[in-house]
């Protein structure tokens, strides 16, 4: 790889989350696998398509790949927010693919290697610059080898970033203390909390893994907004 080209990679992408970018250096690094992770309901869904959103508005085409949830019902849920969904489908800016309806399929079991493909074969044929993945909370029970996880999410984060797509993937956090291989093998992961004080829900970010950038991992308090989420620079307490 030439000089040029190594650096024009530590350009940043921005994330579209008004804040997060002040806690990673101005972005995400381009073409780099992102990990989104928190409860259920915490937000993680909306970040993805903020981001998508981002950068529909810089010309950039993205996609949002559904291993569960139907698109439908998600396309739905976000008309709540200001950031102009709709018309970023209907140029054909931002689209959705349904995997879920393939995985859910009670009489075929993908293996991780034949997922992994599928994701990419959509990935090729948009020709994106930015995708989303969600969620990959529970895939061990749909595909045929959950014990070949490790080795082929390995090869599949290779692949995307030798496509130079910066990705980000979704999974609920299951345990605070319990990590998945996608912890380990994304280059970034930012967590969602959620805290009770007195008797109000109270929401914090934290970056806890930014690879080759310097970023702040203290929490701070996120709140939803017309516009999607807004991370703010305090602490959530």
């Amino acid at each position: 790889m030439y000089v040029g080209e190594l650096l024009r990679s530590l350009d940043r992408v921005p994330s579209g989350v008004p804040g997060l970018d002040d806690m990673i250096g101005g972005g995400f690094l381009p073409g780099r696998v992102y990990l989104v992770t928190g409860p259920p309901g915490s937000g993680k869904t909306t970040i993805g398509l903020q981001f998508l959103v981002e950068g529909a508005k810089n010309g950039e085409k993205g996609t949002f790949i559904s291993l569960v949830e139907n698109p439908k019902i998600i396309i739905q849920n976000m008309l709540r927010y200001n950031f102009g969904l709709l018309g970023y489908i209907n140029s054909g800016m931002i689209t959705f693919h349904d995997l879920g309806s393939y995985l859910l399929r009670t009489e075929y079991r993908m293996s991780w290697t034949e997922l992994f493909n599928a994701i990419l074969k959509v990935i090729n044929e948009g020709e994106v610059k930015r995708v989303v993945i969600d969620s990959f909370t529970s895939l061990e029970h749909l595909v045929k080898d959950p014990e070949n996880k490790r080795w082929a999410l390995g090869r599949f984060i290779r692949a995307l970033q030798e496509l130079e797509i910066t990705t980000i993937i979704t999974a609920e956090m299951l345990q605070g203390d319990s990590y998945t291989d996608e912890h380990y093998l994304a280059d970034g992961v930012i967590v969602i909390h959620h805290f009770m004080r007195n008797y109000q829900m109270i929401r914090a970010l934290q970056v806890l893994k930014m690879r080759g950038v310097p970023h702040d991992n203290n929490l701070k308090r996120i709140r939803f907004t017309e516009d999607g989420i807004r991370v703010y620079q305090e602490a959530p307490f």
